[in-house]
């Protein structure tokens, strides 16, 4: 192992040293350009902790392992949200100690700090789960003996308490002032099929088929740097193909042949995500009505079909949750309002 002077004349130091990987073998690694010796061996020593398949190495070295290993596995947007998570919310607190030197009581610490700050508590879980996921890929992988996330409990929590959404009322009263077409058609289909804003963002006239009166979702679009970028959607189950009721497809004819000699490649739509997001808090004051979310069109899509009495079969397979559970986990409190229904027939058979 050697950390030596580069010989360009710059003063700079370089690194070139031996490490032995998880699988036993040796490998040689060198690199230049260090401005004092003390980078150099840092460097050496970080990157010889971070190979040997050991977890003496620093939490942020583990936490470079852990994400190359999410870029193979997770979608991009994901990628990113899990950057400026760490980044700003965990990397700050345990980037510098060794992985398997951090406590439960530095966990407990460190939600403490994290809860004093005004975080939704959904957005508290999801932080929580990050440095949890980091810590298991470490047990897993890297041989750690104590999790510490498994001694604390999780702080936040996964849903919401209050689901907004809007009643087939107040979505009429809405879409009844949307002066602009395109964003009235982009809301028609969020709240008349529950697709994503991403997924409907990303339609091209070919993904409706107005002869069976239906839409198939394969894409989603995410906007990037200012830039727009069409990818597979959230999970395989979203991959899906969903019915629209006549009046939806009345309006989508209408639409699709009022744009310029459209091809079946073209996009249906070309507003921003935030752009969409913005516009129906200004049509919902002009209404006079609540303001809601995007997302929420899709909660009141799924609403209004408990509301008809559809299965909760039917509707994971028309929101393309990856399961049954999904959808009981995210809308089990709108079925008890139905509990009197179901006592009044079976009152009847009796």
């Amino acid at each position: 192992m050697s950390v030596k002077k580069m010989t360009d004349g710059s003063g700079r130091w370089y690194a070139s040293f031996y490490y032995r990987d998880a699988f036993g073998a040796v490998h040689r690694k060198k690199k230049e350009g260090f401005a004092r010796q003390s980078d150099a061996k840092k460097y050496e020593d970080a990157y010889a902790k971070q190979h040997s398949g050991s977890c003496n190495m620093t939490f942020r070295s583990m936490y470079e392992l852990y994400l190359a290993s999410c870029e193979t596995r997770l979608k991009e947007a994901t990628i990113i949200k899990k950057r400026h998570i760490f980044r700003d919310k965990i990397l700050p607190t345990f980037g510098d100690i060794p992985v398997g030197s951090i406590t439960p009581l530095m966990i407990h610490q460190w939600q403490n700090q994290m809860m004093r700050q005004n975080f939704s508590s959904t957005y508290l879980r999801t932080i929580n789960n990050d440095l949890a996921a980091l810590f298991t890929f470490a047990e897993r992988y890297y041989g750690l003996s104590l999790n510490p996330c498994r001694k604390e409990p999780r702080m936040g929590k996964r849903d919401a308490k209050v689901m907004q959404f809007w009643t087939l009322e107040q979505y009429r009263k809405v879409i009844a002032v949307v002066d602009d077409p395109e964003l009235r058609m982009i809301y028609e289909i969020l709240f008349w099929t529950g697709m994503r804003r991403g997924e409907c963002l990303a339609l091209t006239v070919s993904d409706i088929d107005l002869d069976r009166k239906t839409v198939s979702i394969t894409k989603t679009l995410d906007r990037r740097h200012g830039l727009d970028v069409v990818t597979s959607p959230k999970t395989e189950n979203s991959n899906r193909t969903v019915t629209l009721p006549g009046p939806l497809c009345d309006g989508l004819r209408a639409y699709i042949e009022g744009l310029y000699k459209p091809s079946q490649k073209d996009k249906l739509f070309h507003r921003s995500p935030g752009f969409v997001s913005a516009a129906i808090k200004r049509y919902a004051a002009r209404a006079q009505t609540p303001a809601i979310r995007v997302h929420d069109l899709r909660h009141s899509h799924a609403s209004m079909l408990i509301e008809i009495g559809c299965s909760p079969l039917l509707i994971a397979e028309r929101l393309g949750h990856d399961s049954v559970d999904t959808t009981l986990r995210i809308y089990s409190h709108l079925y008890p309002n139905k509990q009197a229904d179901v006592a009044a027939q079976l009152s009847a058979l009796t």
